[in-house]
């Protein structure tokens, strides 16, 4: 037993003596205000951009406030987006992050989600996508909510299967510290001051974690039979992550810094080749966004706001492994082939938005400009040329982006909610954006809601979102122009509402157009597919059976009519079950569970099983009679199975592992 895992199994074998101990504490006041921030947490503006109740906006929205997720047992941001309907969270062989949703974005390709960290898009132009948010510790998140399906006619670009909005803690005082199996450890810290006589406020919100990752076998690898390999060994999931973000507000002007930087090992192999076991960080991800904003008010009735954003995204690579010289090219056993990369781009975005209010209509309108530009892009490797000989020193090779490369775009958002009576409106939007480089996109959406009674609401919307082709895309277009991706959605819910039952349904029907994908034999490259028809349900519970028993789950099941999309599962259950062991002592059980899932034509493998992981965790508030002092621990993965993201045809025969046991975790949270 390491000693991380000694000190884990003493820390909850104390944890559940006190909760033994603990006598019954009165809880009906918190338990009011639990309820009133409930109510509070409902509040969204993600699918409008105007406040509105969640259950009210177009399409279904989910929003996971803090005390959910702690509650549930959630660590980061990613395990609690993989408890939500219709979403898989998925993992590449170099241990890219990444989401699946209602089966769009096949696991090979980039994620097809945006993302936002306090309202600010960190989406790179190069890779479409980032992988530092899902890091986020629950310590630092306030609350998240996430758009399923088309949002491109408010949110532009990336938002073609959903939108991310993470929304940060910015007020209070708390510390928390824990650790976990793999020799991890994990802290964050929040301060914030408002000024008692004033409109000043502050705020300094930090986390770090790292982890030297589970002892995970990788099976064997892409060599051939005969030449020498690494595989099978243990897996490079190495992991550390630091987020800092710091608020200032003074009256309507608000400024915030936001910095966020992951390291990882290159897992399995950026070439499906399995690393030296080396437990080395050579994947660094860098997101620093800068942003100032004002909101103003004309009159009663015409409000607005304009901003200015900076955002930086970087990813390094040091000494990343591409083979040993024999499985490389056949060559002699000589040292590995390794490279070295660093890919920087800076995007600079202006807005400037107006809301007006007039009769039944709320009016809203918003102007961006965005500027996209590539800082830095290099390569070197141990090489004199791709097929040649080994270097005794590392020589350029040409990056899968021209530091050149540039992209400017401006954007025009109209949209109007019409109040046609208490209880219907209609939302009409539509949103125009035109780049320098490729061809511009009309994203159109129209939504109505109808609030039938206080029990049922029951909604409608058609809309169309875009993912234009990465500046990696574009660069590596096997076409002469290559054409954005576009996904049209006609999807129908209702929602109940009873005194202990939520009931809410959803079936939509989207159409994909252009999809981008990569052709792996020569020539290499990047080229738009033709059309998927796509289908889907979703069904979403949430009940209390007594005081002590509170059910949430969900069963989604999506299809492709004529085609199949390798990795996509065709059916996904949640369940997630909370009991009240004592007034402020809780137990949580977390199953999610995807059906088998098709294979590439070409793979001579089965489907992929079925796979279900289970985590468990203790929540205990007031822990040792100490106020404001929480106490939590969980089992990762309680049923002890070997877990796996399915692996491209002509890779990893066995797929990639990422959990072969239960992991153990502990953490204090106090907030004075």
């Amino acid at each position: 037993m390491t000693l991380g895992k000694k000190y884990l199994h003493i820390i909850v074998l104390l944890a559940l003596a006190f909760a033994g101990g603990a006598q019954a504490q009165d809880s009906s006041d918190e338990d009011e205000l639990n309820q009133f921030m409930s109510l509070l947490e409902q509040q969204t503006s993600l699918a409008t951009n105007t406040r509105i109740n969640a259950d009210f906006v177009p399409g279904m929205l989910s929003v996971l406030s803090a005390e959910q997720m702690e509650r549930r047992g959630f660590r980061r941001l990613w395990e609690a987006l993989a408890s939500l309907p219709g979403v898989q969270a998925t993992m590449n062989e170099t241990g890219m992050r990444s989401l699946t949703v209602r089966g769009i974005g096949n696991i090979f390709e980039p994620s097809k989600v945006k993302l936002l960290l306090n309202g600010k898009a960190l989406n790179a132009s190069a890779s479409a996508t980032t992988g530092t948010l899902y890091d986020t510790p629950i310590e630092q998140i306030e609350r998240v909510e996430f758009i399923r399906g088309p949002g491109s006619a408010i949110y532009g670009e990336f938002a073609f299967a959903g939108v991310v909005n993470v929304i940060t803690r910015q007020q209070g005082e708390q510390y928390s510290a824990g650790i976990e199996s793999g020799d991890g450890y994990a802290f964050s810290a929040l301060y914030s001051y408002a000024d008692p006589d004033g409109d000043f406020k502050t705020s300094i919100n930090f986390a770090a974690s790292q982890s030297e990752g589970e002892d995970i076998s990788s099976g064997i690898d892409r060599s051939p039979v005969g030449r020498s390999s690494y595989a099978p060994g243990p897996i490079n999931n190495k992991r550390d992550f630091v987020s800092a973000i710091l608020s200032v507000e003074s009256g309507d002007l608000v400024a915030l810094l936001q910095i966020q930087q992951g390291n990882r090992g290159d897992h399995l192999g950026t070439n499906n080749l399995l690393p030296p076991d080396d437990r080395q960080t050579v994947i660094s991800e860098t997101t620093i966004s800068a942003d100032i904003s004002q909101s103003f008010e004309l009159d009663a009735d015409l409000t607005g706001a304009w901003s200015l954003n900076l955002l930086n995204n970087e990813t390094e690579q040091n000494s990343l492994f591409l083979g040993d010289p024999e499985n490389f090219g056949g060559l002699g056993p000589e040292d590995d082939i390794i490279a070295d990369s660093l890919l920087e781009e800076q995007r600079i975005e202006a807005q400037v938005n107006l809301q007006y209010e007039i009769s039944a209509h709320k009016l809203f309108g918003a102007l961006v400009f965005t500027e996209v530009e590539v800082r830095q892009a290099e390569q070197f490797i141990n090489l004199i040329t791709p097929t040649g000989p080994p270097a005794p020193t590392l020589n350029e090779f040409p990056s899968p982006v021209d530091d050149s490369a540039d992209r400017g775009s401006v954007s025009l958002v109209l949209q109007d909610e019409y109040r046609i009576d208490d209880r219907l409106t209609l939302t009409t939007g539509l949103r125009y954006d035109d780049y320098e480089d490729i061809d511009s996109s009309v994203s159109p959406r129209i939504a109505l809601v109808w609030r039938r009674s206080d029990q049922h609401i029951f909604k409608t919307q058609l809309a169309r979102a875009f993912k234009p082709p990465s500046l990696i895309e574009d660069s590596g277009s096997l076409e002469v122009e290559i054409e954005s991706e576009t996904n049209d959605t006609l999807e129908f819910g209702h929602i109940y509402q009873g005194a202990d039952l939520v009931l809410r349904n959803t079936i939509y029907f989207s159409k994909l157009d252009n999809l981008i994908l990569f052709q792996d034999f020569a020539p290499f490259g990047y080229y738009n597919s033709g059309s998927f028809d796509l289908r889907g349900y979703e069904l979403e519970v949430e009940t209390s059976v007594g005081s002590e028993w509170d059910i949430y789950a969900s069963l989604s099941l999506q299809d492709y009519v004529d085609e199949k999309l390798p990795g996509a599962a065709p059916w996904m259950l949640k369940l997630g079950v909370e009991y009240a062991l004592m007034p402020l002592t809780g137990l949580h059980l977390q199953v999610n569970s995807f059906g088998s899932r098709d294979r590439e034509e070409a793979d001579t493998r089965g489907d992929f099983e079925q796979t279900t992981q289970a985590d468990f965790s203790l929540r205990m508030q007031n822990f040792n009679d100490i106020d404001g002092l929480t106490f939590r621990a969980g089992i990762l993965n309680v049923l002890d199975d070997d877990l796996k993201h399915p692996a491209p045809f002509d890779t990893y025969p066995d797929d990639y592992p990422y959990s072969d046991g239960a992991m153990l975790w502990a953490q204090f949270i106090y907030q004075p």
